[in-house]
């Protein structure tokens, strides 16, 4: 295992929590909110 490999799974991983997130934040609430508290 590289490096850059260890990076671009990190970073696939990432991008999918953020998804999810943005899903059960519209289902909930109706807008997506997790962005406006970490940003």
């Amino acid at each position: 295992m590289n490096l850059s490999f260890l990076l671009i799974r990190l970073v696939k991983l990432v991008v999918i929590c953020a998804l999810f997130l943005s899903v059960f934040d519209f289902i909930e609430h109706g807008e997506i909110l997790w962005y406006q508290r970490w940003f």
